[in-house]
């Protein structure tokens, strides 16, 4: 019986295009783990238990086209680690652990076709992290026609749909080729009247921030009086006071 790798050999052949690490014990990608590999197109990385990745993981991977990471441990990514990589077609991530995208995370990838962020963490994420991707401005803008379609996979996703997820639940209803979600019938998780709901099903357009105001603010009691005060709060969808 093999030995489960728990680190990246370094020994790697320098001409390599393609390598498959699975269902191995690596538990992070460290700095310039494959950098001797100069002509790498494919990383294939599933079912380890990597939680780290270094942000100089993918140093010289210039002519790399496709990485899967797909079930592993990972809570965030450095996404400024794609810099090395402009060349990426295909990010998979699905099965893992993320559960926040910054504002800034697609903007070192400006050529895929393929990105799958499903079943991970992700309950909330801003519209700008899609308005900020080169790829759908150059499409929005005609720069270039598109080479092919790109496939998004964002399904099966603890979505939070009160009104900080509108912004996004509206992108989402507004793609169109060549922009196209896998599974387009993403689901609401929360809050609990919600669960369940197609984003579809969800109208977030009339949010309006929670205000609260008292009717009375310079009250005077008696030393040991008691005194009722009361509140109001408003807003839209109407606001639950505890």
């Amino acid at each position: 019986m093999e030995t489960p790798l728990s680190g990246i050999p370094d020994d790697i052949p320098a001409d390599l295009t393609k390598i498959r690490i699975e269902k191995s014990q690596l538990s992070e990608l460290p700095k310039a783990a494959f950098s001797r590999a100069k002509f790498l197109k494919h990383l294939w990385l599933n079912f380890n238990d990597i939680a780290i990745i270094n942000i100089k993981s993918l140093e010289g991977l210039v002519n790399l086209t496709e990485l899967r990471l797909q079930g592993n441990k990972l809570r965030s990514v450095p996404w400024t680690a794609f810099e090395e990589t402009p060349n990426l077609k295909i990010l998979d991530l699905k099965h893992n652990r993320i559960d926040a995208l910054p504002e800034h995370a697609l903007k070192f990838l400006p050529g895929l076709t393929y990105l799958d962020l499903s079943s991970n963490q992700l309950s909330v994420i801003s519209k700008d992290v899609f308005l900020n991707w080169p790829l759908y401005h150059a499409e929005n803008r005609h720069e270039q026609p598109a080479a092919s379609n790109v496939v998004l996979a964002l399904n099966d996703n603890p979505w939070l749909c009160d009104c900080r997820l509108g912004g996004f639940i509206e992108f989402i209803k507004s793609l169109s080729p060549p922009f196209i979600l896998m599974n387009s019938y993403l689901t609401c998780s929360a809050p609990e009247f919600k669960a369940g709901k197609f984003f579809h099903e969800v109208d977030l357009k009339t949010c309006v921030k929670p205000v609260v105001s008292a009717p009375d603010t310079n009250i005077t009691v008696p030393l040991g009086g008691n005194i009722t005060l009361t509140c109001f709060a408003t807003a839209r969808p109407e606001p639950a006071v505890r």
